[in-house]
């Protein structure tokens, strides 16, 4: 018996270490050392998936909630590798379809959606430490595992898709149908305004409320228009959206004019007409009308194009545009202030001449000046910006 020496303990070691050296780990052992990593691990996904894909940034949910998702879904996978299975559960399934639907209202395209998985799984597979300081094989086992982790996820991601198109196909619908209902009856002056009003309420806006349309020459593959809705459903306010003919039509409430016009660019449009916002049925008519006439006054020329900053040329071309909001502002002030509304006169009328208006005023020039400031500071109208006082000057003509 050599148990004892120093050669028989020798034997028995190798013999023990030989025995570890042969064992693999198990996949329950493998969910074990992906577990205790479970927070870094999730971290790490987050991080790429934001730093990787713009609209998780731009339109995706905040990073804690973002975080939370990954750890589910990660939390998931890695009961999926401990139980050798490929298959979702039935609350994998729910979950899945429910995350799919809620990126969708959020505007985050579905080919990023499914990306963000990919994206994930690789920030995670570089941030495993796969040799574990007690010998075992993790990455041997891992490999083993890889096959049906991979099964698994393409199932969950296609559960995701799946709710993706669902909310995009439900919400798309309502949507389009009331905001083509809405769009008609504008367009129909013959629609009693009972009908307008119901199509109104319908899309969750106040018939009594302040609307703005937008007009964009844009072609549209049947998707366009559907993620334009999307994005504009998460942000504030409530915003019809169209695809007619070979254009992107808006009408939108509360909303927000520097996010609508991201959103068109984002779509494709180049060329947008602004509508000057407007209250009640009528108005909607009217804004409508105005970015039409903007964008035909514009001929298709690049970039945003604001009834605001055209008038001018429009009524010139189309007589029957309103341009009575352009103008409340700046008559209310005057109304208030007659002095101010004098230095416009004769600042306008004396050839833009600060002396000559004061001399005309008996004003010392630089408290004409100081009325023109003035003037600007309660209208944003800036006499020496020709739109500025071309509007500032027929408003005061107006009194």
């Amino acid at each position: 018996m050599h148990t004892g020496t120093d050669a028989g303990r020798a034997a028995e070691k190798e013999s023990t270490s030989g025995e570890r050296a042969g064992q693999e780990t198990s996949p329950a052992q493998l969910a074990d050392v992906l577990r205790q990593r479970l927070d870094q691990l999730s971290d790490n996904a987050t991080a790429a998936v934001l730093e990787q894909l713009p609209s998780f940034r731009d339109r995706g949910p905040h990073r804690a909630d973002l975080t939370a998702t990954v750890r589910q879904f990660l939390h998931a996978g890695i009961d999926a590798v401990a139980q050798s299975r490929t298959s979702t559960t039935a609350s994998e399934v729910e979950f899945a379809r429910a995350y799919g639907a809620r990126r969708a209202l959020q505007g985050i395209p579905s080919e990023e959606l499914t990306l963000s998985f990919y994206v994930a799984l690789r920030a995670i597979w570089i941030s495993v430490p796969w040799a574990t300081t007690q010998g075992d094989d993790v990455l041997g086992a891992l490999v083993g595992a890889m096959e049906r982790s991979m099964l698994w996820l393409q199932n969950v991601v296609a559960l995701v898709s799946a709710g993706h198109q669902e909310a995009l196909a439900g919400t798309w619908l309502d949507g389009a149908l009331a905001g083509q209902q809405l769009l008609t009856a504008l367009d129909d002056t013959s629609t009693p305004e009972a009908d307008v009003r119901a199509v109104l309420e319908r899309l969750g806006m106040d018939p009594e409320g302040t609307f703005q349309a937008w007009v964009a020459p844009c072609p549209d593959d049947g998707t366009a228009a559907r993620l334009l809705r999307a994005r504009l459903a998460q942000q504030p306010g409530r915003c019809a959206v169209v695809h007619t003919g070979d254009h992107l039509v808006l009408v939108g409430q509360d909303t927000q004019a520097s996010t609508v016009e991201t959103a068109l660019a984002q779509a494709g449009a180049a060329s947008v007409g602004v509508g000057l916002p407007r209250a009640g049925v009528a108005g909607a008519r009217r804004s409508l009308a105005d970015a039409r006439a903007t964008l035909r006054t514009a001929r298709r020329r690049a970039g945003v194009h604001r009834y605001a900053d055209v008038w001018l040329v429009t009524l010139a071309e189309e007589p029957s545009t309103g341009t009575q909001p352009l103008f409340e502002d700046a008559l209310a002030t005057a109304r208030a202030h007659p002095h101010l509304a004098d230095a416009v006169r004769a600042f306008a009328d004396h050839g833009f001449s600060v002396a000559a208006a004061a001399r005309a005023l008996h004003l010392h020039p630089n408290t004409l000046t100081y009325r023109l400031d003035r003037w600007c500071d309660l209208t944003g109208l800036d006499c020496r910006d020709y739109m500025g006082l071309v509007t500032s000057r027929t408003a005061v003509a107006l009194l």
